[in-house]
Formats: structure tokens, C-alpha cells, sequence
């Protein structure tokens, strides 16, 4: 033990001062804090300087009308509507920019629904100016002008102002913000977040410090004083403390962010955050963290050089955003079988499960199963990896093949 613990030292020290950890520790909340300074600076109108930003030009549109139903008058639309008597006279205000794009109505529009839009530029610009919502107005209060009262236009045209009431476990209206759910979604996708930042930076470390004691034939001194499972056990051991300090900098970070944004903002008791995912987001980040940390230190044993060791590794890390490029899905259908899927196996569990804690409950039978998964598949790679740990070592110029890799488990 007392070996495992000088390994697991000597790399937090290293790893530690290193310039590429020290930016990447202090960047997150340092751009958390100037994301806070600007928002204070703009008075707390931070929904308004979102609006104001997101809200887009008014765009003109033409329309030529075949079918007789189009009202000019709608006051509503004044200035974002132009009549033309034909299409060549609103082709030419198109190419002119006196428009932004124009529309024609054929005479059987009623019986058909056909508009043909036209417009300049890209074709997703014209697809967009297409489906943009005040033309679906325009022609909406148009179709109803004197048939139906001003009033019922607009319910029609605006059906519903939604409010949300949430009830307790006794059926009572509960007191909590409509935005208190906001915890339980951020938290876990933070922590998704930040275990992959984590796998690619200290993790990276321990690969890259494997594969230069390799490669500079370092490791040969080591193994006169240390066995081949100590040293794998005291790398990840320390580079799993260099990863902790990293996350723990980036917690307290993000708590006296949320705690200056509550007093700037008002937002006190607006946010909550169950105890229950707290303790499944540090369980699979620490267990998730653990079973990448040895692969990446099979994979900087198993290559010839570093960058070969790197290509190794990249299948692993690009299994672990493999959950992020299937967001898509996530966020339609958080039960879906490909998310159940993803959430079994263990190089993608790890981050799946915490992206759909955020969005709905997970069955506590698929989070059993799933962790039962991940520990197991960790316990198996602490045994095959220092294996190949030891296998791979001492074999240089050539990386360790299938009968190498056979005789190392046969071996005690």
C-alpha cells in the first residue's frame, strides 16, 4: 500500500502544476463570474437582453392574391404586408429589397391551401420565411375577417395563455416555483458536462504520463522497485484526486455563483435540488470517472508512441459523447429503448443516465441494473487492464497482439 500511495502522490504533484490544469481548472469559473458581471451590469434584465438579442428584424412581406381573401386593412399587420397586382410587380420589389420575400395565392386557395413563397439568397432562408409564424397569421385573421367578432379572432389566433399548477403527494396545490424543477435538470446535465471535460483533461494526464514513461523507457526504473498492478493502481488513485480537486474547484465555483445570482436576481427558492439526484450524479461520475481512468491507462501502456496511445484512447472518449450526439432523442423520448440501451452499457451509462435523470425519473430498476453494469465492468478492467498492463510494459516497437494478449491472462 504504502507504494500504491507514493505513485498516487507523485502523480497529483505533476499533475498538478501542470499549465493545460491550472487554465482548465480556473476557465469554468472564470467565465461563470464574467457571465455574472455582465448580467448584474445590464441591470438584471437578463430576459430582456435575451429578447432583445433573440428577437428578430420585421420582415416585409409581398403577396399577390389570385383569390380574392387577403385584407390589407388588418391593422395589426400594418407595414409587414404589401399588396401587388401581379407577380412581375412584386418579382421586381423582391430583386429591388424593397421586400423580403412575396407570396402568391392562387384562386382556388380556399379549396386547396397552396402558397407558393418566393425569396433571394440561400433556400433555407426561403424555407424559413415559409414557415414564419405572422404569414400563418396573416392568413389566419384574413379567412376570419367578417365572418367571426374581433374577440373570437383572436382566441383563434391565440388559443390559450397556459398556466401550470403542480400538486403534492396529498393533492394539495404546492407552494414551489413552476421553475423548481430546474435543479433536478441542471444538476445532472452539469455533472454530464463536467465528467467529460474531466475525462478529457486529467485523464488525459494519466495517458499521457503512461506513454512518456513508456516511451522514454522511465517505466523499466519503476518496475525495479514497484509491481506493474501497484503502479496502475497508484495512477489511477492519484489521478483520480487530481480529478476530484478539479471538480470540487468547479462545485464551490457554481454554489457561490447560484448564491450571488439568487441575491442579484431574486431567484431564492425558485431552484430545488433533490438529495436523491445529487447522490446518483456523484455515484456515476465517480464511478464513470474510475472506469475511464483505467482504460486510458491500458491504452498509454498499449501503444508504441503517444500519439499512438492517443488513438487508442480516442475510442473511448468518443464513446463517452456518444450520449451527446443522441440528445435529440433523449430529450423526445427519455424511455426510448435506445436510451434504456445506452444507459446499460458501461463506457456511455455513466453520462445517458445522467442526462435522462434531468429530464424525467428513471425506473429505480434500470438504475440498478445500470450501476450493477458499471461496477462490474469496472472490476473487470482493474483485472484484464493490469493485464495488459503489465504485458504491454516492457514490449517496445510494436504494440501487444492477440496471442500476447492471451498468454498475458493465462499468466498469474
Amino acid at each position: 500500500m504504502k507504494q500504491i500511495l507514493l505513485v498516487a502522490g507523485q502523480e497529483l504533484w505533476v499533475n498538478l502544476r501542470r499549465p493545460g490544469y491550472i487554465i482548465m481548472t480556473l476557465l469554468i469559473p472564470v467565465l461563470g463570474g464574467l457571465a455574472l458581471l455582465v448580467s448584474s451590469l445590464v441591470g438584471g434584465d437578463v430576459e430582456g437582453l435575451i429578447e432583445s438579442q433573440l428577437t428578430p428584424d420585421v420582415v416585409v412581406t409581398g403577396y399577390v392574391d389570385h383569390s380574392g381573401i387577403l385584407d390589407a386593412d388588418l391593422p395589426q399587420y400594418a407595414g409587414q404586408f404589401v399588396a401587388y397586382a401581379d407577380e412581375e410587380t412584386a418579382r421586381a420589389a423582391l430583386l429591388a429589397e424593397e421586400i423580403d420575400n412575396f407570396m402568391v395565392l392562387p384562386a382556388d386557395y380556399v379549396e386547396t391551401g397552396q402558397v407558393v413563397v418566393y425569396g433571394i439568397g440561400g433556400g433555407f432562408s426561403t424555407f424559413v420565411a415559409a414557415d414564419e409564424g405572422d404569414l400563418r397569421s396573416f392568413l389566419v385573421a384574413s379567412l376570419l375577417a367578417g365572418q367571426v367578432d374581433p374577440a373570437t379572432q383572436q382566441r383563434v389566433l391565440s388559443p390559450m395563455r397556459l398556466e401550470t399548477v403542480t400538486l403534492d403527494e396529498a393533492g394539495e396545490q404546492s407552494e414551489e416555483s413552476p421553475f423548481s424543477f430546474l435543479g433536478d435538470f441542471i444538476l445532472p446535465y452539469l455533472f454530464s458536462i463536467l465528467f467529460v471535460m474531466a475525462l478529457f483533461t486529467t485523464s488525459g494526464f494519466l495517458l499521457q504520463g503512461v506513454s512518456e514513461e513508456k516511451e522514454g523507457r522511465i517505466i523499466e526504473i519503476l518496475l525495479s522497485s514497484i509491481s506493474s498492478t501497484q503502479l496502475l493502481a497508484g495512477k489511477i488513485l492519484g489521478l483520480g484526486a487530481l480529478g476530484l480537486i478539479q471538480v470540487l474547484i468547479w462545485l464551490g465555483a457554481a454554489a457561490a455563483l447560484l448564491s450571488a445570482a439568487t441575491t442579484i436576481f431574486a431567484l431564492a427558492g425558485a431552484i430545488k435540488v433533490t438529495l436523491g439526484t445529487v447522490v446518483l450524479a456523484v455515484i456515476y461520475f465517480v464511478l464513470g470517472y474510475l472506469l475511464f481512468a483505467t482504460l486510458m491507462a491500458v491504452a498509454g501502456s498499449m501503444g508504441t508512441t503517444q500519439r499512438e496511445s492517443q488513438q487508442i484512447a480516442g475510442i473511448f472518449s468518443f464513446a463517452a459523447a456518444i450520449p451527446f450526439m443522441t440528445m435529440g432523442f433523449v430529450f423526445t423520448n427519455p424511455n426510448s429503448p435506445l436510451a434504456v440501451a445506452l444507459s446499460y452499457i458501461p463506457l456511455t451509462s455513466p453520462v445517458m443516465m445522467l442526462l435522462r435523470l434531468g429530464i424525467n425519473p428513471v425506473p429505480a430498476v434500470q438504475v440498478a441494473i445500470s450501476l450493477a453494469l458499471l461496477v462490474a465492468s469496472i472490476a473487470l478492467s482493474l483485472w484484464a487492464g493490469a493485464k495488459i498492463f503489465r504485458a504491454s510494459l516492457l514490449m517496445y516497437g510494436k504494440r501487444p497482439g492477440l496471442k500476447d494478449l492471451g498468454r498475458a491472462f493465462k499468466q498469474a
